[in-house]
């Protein structure tokens, strides 16, 4: 599958949500603070969201990025699973847990993400930097992990990370069932 064949995919994912939902355009532009157009683009397949506007619309529409990404049609059991753009790819999606591959990690941080689930963070390859911040707290911490380090932190905890090193970095982020 190539990636304009994902991008109709996950635009018309969204699309059907959103109808579901019965929003328009506008509401969900609002609540994610992307443009109207943008929007429009991501559900006609004709622009790539990177993974930051997938966050802010799945979280507009009350899913997540996995969900969104799992709705591309399913892939054999032998197939590659398909990459979807920056260097992300959704390896496994089913009931209570999500695995996704990063692979082009960049040396700057980008901002913070927030996932209601918890999480487990594992370094295949690179070295990498990763910062978190607690519920309440204004204050972050700094771990450090070289492959085969791992991290988990519980969900609605702030978290970002960067490569700090120029080879390259892929991670592993596992996202496990909601804990009450």
């Amino acid at each position: 599958m190539n990636l304009k064949d994902v991008d109709v995919q996950l635009g018309t994912a969204i699309r059907q949500l959103r109808h579901r939902q019965g929003r328009t355009l506008v509401e969900v532009a609002e609540a994610t603070g992307l443009s109207h157009p943008f929007l429009s683009q991501v559900e006609r397949g004709r622009a790539r969201p990177s993974m930051r506007s997938l966050f802010l619309i799945a979280e507009a529409l009350g899913t997540t990025q996995q969900s969104l990404l799992a709705s591309v049609s399913p892939m054999p059991e032998a197939a590659e699973p398909p990459l979807l753009g920056e260097g992300t790819r959704l390896l496994l999606h089913q009931e209570g847990v999500d695995v996704t591959e990063f692979s082009e990690i960049g040396t700057e941080y980008e901002e913070f993400f927030k996932h209601a689930r918890p999480e487990f963070l594992y370094v295949v390859t690179g070295h990498l930097e990763l910062e978190t911040r607690e519920p309440g707290d204004a204050t972050s911490t700094f771990t450090a992990l070289a492959p085969r380090d791992s991290a988990t932190y519980p969900g609605n905890t702030q978290h970002r990370f960067r490569r700090l090193t120029p080879e390259p970095c892929t991670v592993l982020m596992i996202h496990g069932d909601h804990h009450p």
